[in-house]
């Protein structure tokens, strides 16, 4: 009798033994899967950079950090005013600035987008010239280059937009994707994308 009830508690045992290790691995295998998941949805934020007004995160290409600066001036846009938009890529391991770059530039505000367009820079920097002006729409100034299929800059080195591009008062969003670097020739299977915001404010003329 003893040895019955012995070898039952053994198998009782050895059954409650499999139900927690089938648990455990249920578990560790749940656990897994959320961690894949989560490496693979923060992948696209190696290629992907925000902006609010301060430096962008780096984006990430093979074993290269690649930083990308906007510069607005003035920091104010005005609607009657003329600005400057200055886009430049670094590498961050060697701290050069990147060249032959091409820029897909893209400008909205909740209303319309206001500029689409490729541009290129054989140097890496690109500055583009924003003449505010009641035109009826905007127009990009510069020669466009076949090789890269992207508008590049002029002699004087700038590309000028004119027309009403920040001439309603508000938030717009600049959206830069880059499509190639290094090389004129050679397109990035996943470009570089990056995300800036600014504002444009009413005319200074009539906020005087």
């Amino acid at each position: 009798m003893w040895n019955r009830n012995a070898l039952e508690n053994r198998r009782t045992i050895h059954n409650r033994n499999r139900i927690v290790n089938k648990e455990t691995l249920f578990i560790v295998t749940l656990v897994s899967m959320f961690l894949m998941g989560a490496t693979i949805v923060s992948n696209p934020e190696s290629i992907f950079a925000q902006h609010h007004g301060a430096p962008p995160p780096m984006a990430t290409l093979g074993d290269r950090n690649i930083a990308m600066n906007l510069t607005i001036e003035p920091e104010e846009i005005t609607s009657d005013q003329d600005a400057q938009l200055i886009l430049q890529l670094t590498d961050e391991n060697t701290g050069q600035m990147i060249q032959h770059v091409t820029y897909r530039l893209t400008i909205s505000n909740d209303v319309q987008t206001k500029l689409s367009e490729f541009f290129h820079s054989h140097e890496g920097d690109l500055t583009i010239l924003v003449r505010n002006g009641k035109l009826p729409q905007v127009n990009v100034g510069g020669t466009f280059d076949v090789l890269t299929n992207a508008i590049v800059p002029d002699p004087a080195g700038k590309i000028v937009v004119s027309g009403p591009l920040f001439s309603e008062e508000g938030k717009y969003d600049i959206d830069v994707e880059v499509t190639t670097l290094d090389n004129d020739k050679t397109d990035l299977q996943v470009p570089l994308a990056y995300h800036f915001v600014t504002n444009s404010s009413s005319s200074s003329i009539g906020s005087n």
